[in-house]
């Protein structure tokens, strides 16, 4: 029999070793893992004890964020909802515009419909409006209401598009409001649960510190 040459052997059982290798990194599952997203998660399961002060300050805060960037630019933020939209997911909320009466719905707790019976009431009165926050009943939920105001952005658009914007925020009418004028409201529902999986335990000890 013909002996086979010493090279070609060695070559032979290389090129098998690195199929035999290939074959093996191929049928195993390598997945990489996102160590950001799971420290996110482990930092959101983490047991907290949250005082109710504390719970209404970092509502308080966090209200004021989102209506402070929707308010920067009303008439776009009215128009589109894109920004809205990025919000409510990076909150976790509920944000929904309107007047007091057009925003009451039997469907949700009786104290944020009071809460609207309020802002309807200063209405009717010419009394200042301000932010505000209320629990439902069951404590479930914060809802934090704050004014929506006449802005120069919307000034300077035409009729059209104030009844357009009117309809579509859910707002009383637009036509000759000034800027400063009570339009409606903005209402963000925070769930309580959500809040303690977001909320870092550091910064709210700074808040009820404060």
């Amino acid at each position: 029999m013909k002996q086979q040459h010493p090279y070609f052997t060695f070559f032979t059982r290389t090129f098998c070793l690195f199929i035999m290798a290939n074959l093996f990194l191929i049928s195993c599952d390598f997945k990489r893992i996102d160590t950001t997203a799971a420290v996110k998660e482990l930092h959101e399961r983490e047991v907290k004890r949250i005082t109710p002060g504390q719970f209404t300050a970092q509502v308080d805060e966090w209200g004021s964020v989102i209506v402070k960037k929707l308010n920067a630019d009303l008439a776009k933020n009215l128009q589109d909802a894109t920004l809205k939209d990025s919000l409510a997911k990076a909150y976790r909320v509920e944000i929904t515009s309107g007047s007091p009466l057009k925003l009451k719905n039997p469907a949700w707790d009786k104290k944020i419909n009071e809460t609207l019976d309020a802002y309807q009431y200063n209405v009717e009165h010419n009394i200042a409006q301000v932010d505000n926050i209320q629990k439902s009943e069951d404590e479930s939920f914060f809802y934090y209401t704050s004014p929506i105001k006449g802005s120069q952005s919307l000034t300077k658009l035409s009729k059209k598009q104030l009844i357009d914007i009117g309809k579509q925020a859910k707002l009383d009418s637009l036509d000759l409001k000034k800027e400063g004028d009570f339009l409606g409201l903005w209402v963000i529902k925070f769930s309580k649960k959500e809040v303690v999986r977001l909320a870092d335990p550091k910064h709210l000890k700074v808040l009820s510190e404060k």
